[in-house]
């Protein structure tokens, strides 16, 4: 079997607000812990429909095994997520496992087994690779959790890591293959502001990746542009076969807007450049 093509779009680092943090361990004055950054099942979906699509893929679940603890009997669940290969024709899977949680036992056993299959498929696996780090905790009911005053460092420092690991922040690197939600920003001439300046040059932007896809609501184009030393991704309703990697775009017209991966644009007209 060749090597998964999605690879490097599944493992693009996430936004910060699709990150959160846990406790792995507490120190004996239940003051301080060691927590760890982690994704939720709802981020990995999210994920899964911008690269690959919502009808080509889908997860399934199995019993693993259960053994008996001095207190309850214990359950573990195995997940498999199959994405469906246009190439090869036919679905392929990745599996692997987790033990029901000690909070909604079932559910959250599942949800676990489901992240560790995505990590399977490089989704969130460069978080693997964080260092814990110690924070201030408070007591919520029987049990401890990560004091609110941490968020403002942990983002930092979450967006700090990336930095290192990636060479630019996840809204950077800022890629999309399919659009997730509706534009919530004005209306603007261009993926980025031109100068105040009356003698700047007209920007003109590349496109360095297309792809054009049959969608429920019709034919779309996604595509990365680079200009004004950015990259940006961008949407076309249709198609324009005109459009190719190496393009380069001028005038553009569009919509803006943001999800979890960053900045998008939804072409509404541009010209081709000489």
């Amino acid at each position: 079997m060749r090597d998964n093509k999605n690879f490097e779009e599944f493992g693009r680092p996430f936004a910060a607000s699709d990150v959160s943090w846990k406790l792995q361990l507490t120190n004996k004055e239940k003051t301080s812990g060691l927590a760890v950054p982690y994704l939720d099942a709802r981020a990995i979906a999210d994920r899964l429909d911008a690269v690959v699509g919502q009808n080509r893929w889908k997860d399934e679940y199995k019993p693993w095994h259960n053994y008996v603890t001095k207190k309850e009997q214990k359950f573990a669940q195995l997940c498999t997520i199959y994405i469906y290969d246009e190439e090869l024709k036919e679905w392929i899977g990745k599996t692997d496992g987790a033990e029901d949680s000690d909070i909604e036992p079932i559910k959250g056993g599942l949800s676990d087994a489901f992240k560790r299959a995505a990590v399977r498929w490089n989704i969130g696996r460069y978080l693997y690779r964080f260092d814990p780090v110690w924070v201030d905790i408070e007591p919520r009911g029987d049990s401890y959790v990560i004091a609110k005053k941490e968020n403002d460092r942990l983002t930092k420092l979450y967006n700090d890591t990336v930095i290192k690991m990636f060479g630019m922040t996840p809204a950077q690197q800022n890629f999309v293959t399919g659009q997730k939600t509706a534009p919530q920003s004005k209306q603007t001439e261009e993926p980025a502001p031109m100068s105040n300046n009356a003698t700047a040059e007209i920007p003109v932007y590349e496109i360095k990746k297309i792809k054009v896809e049959q969608s429920d609501k019709g034919m779309r184009s996604s595509m990365v542009l680079e200009g004004m030393g950015r990259k940006y991704n961008a949407f076309l309703n249709g198609s324009d076969e005109r459009l190719k990697s190496g393009t380069k775009l001028i005038n553009i017209k569009a919509q803006t807007g943001q999800n979890s991966y960053g900045s998008y644009a939804i072409l509404n007209s541009y010209d081709i450049a000489a």
